[in-house]
């Protein structure tokens, strides 16, 4: 099932299915002109999208081997935060996906390079001094560097960039999206308020499957 459940992104006109691949949109979506037609295709977007959610959350690193990895679903998790963020303006034709300090996500990366979200390339760079980072849209700050996670913080505080981790008790000390196993299931809480501060807008549609989400 993991291979073949994709959902269409309407906002980056591509495919993204489940297992962490990202397809471009067929020719034939983008020709349809029927009023029915346009809208049976949001119904079972949306329908299919949820699904593709609960499929992630629902991953369990026990499973079958068939299955994805752990940190290939969290490359995939990092693709639909950044699809589902808005900046307070554009940031030209590229939009720079920091991993800072060691990184956990290796080969699993090569499927969201140079990928387009919202019009913009996705550019993976690798950071190991902390003075780069507000060059970055999205900084995943690794489980390497935490003890620097103060640091990290009030550099990039009020700056629009959307920090990520999958580290325990991140998300209350001032990182926007935090990701987690718990019970064999990846799951993610957000910040709610930190996003916000630093003029993000994170949206309802990611905000829906937070576990939970840290709001003044």
């Amino acid at each position: 099932m993991y291979k073949v459940l994709c959902y269409l992104d309407q906002r980056i006109s591509e495919w993204i299915c489940d297992d962490g691949w990202i397809l471009k949109k067929p020719k034939v979506v983008s020709e349809l002109s029927n009023h029915f037609a346009k809208k049976s295709i949001v119904v079972i977007y949306s329908a299919i999208l949820s699904l593709h959610w609960l499929l992630l959350l629902s991953y369990s690193p026990s499973g079958q081997a068939e299955q994805p990895s752990e940190y290939r679903l969290k490359v995939a998790f990092l693709y639909n935060f950044a699809a589902y963020t808005e900046w307070p303006h554009a940031h030209n034709s590229v939009l720079n996906l920091c991993i800072h300090g060691e990184d956990p996500f290796g080969e699993n990366l090569r499927h969201i390079r140079q990928k387009k979200v919202n019009e913009q390339e996705l550019l993976i760079r690798h950071t190991k001094k902390i003075e780069d980072l507000p060059d970055c849209q999205i900084v995943f700050i690794t489980r390497s560097v935490v003890d620097s996670l103060d640091s990290i913080i009030n550099l990039l505080d009020g700056k629009p960039i959307l920090t990520v981790a999958d580290t325990p008790g991140v998300g209350q000390q001032g990182v926007a999206l935090n990701m987690a196993i718990k019970e064999g299931k990846v799951i993610f809480e957000a910040n709610l308020t930190v996003a916000r501060k630093n003029g993000l807008r994170l949206s309802a549609q990611l905000l829906r499957f937070a576990t939970k989400v840290y709001q003044e």
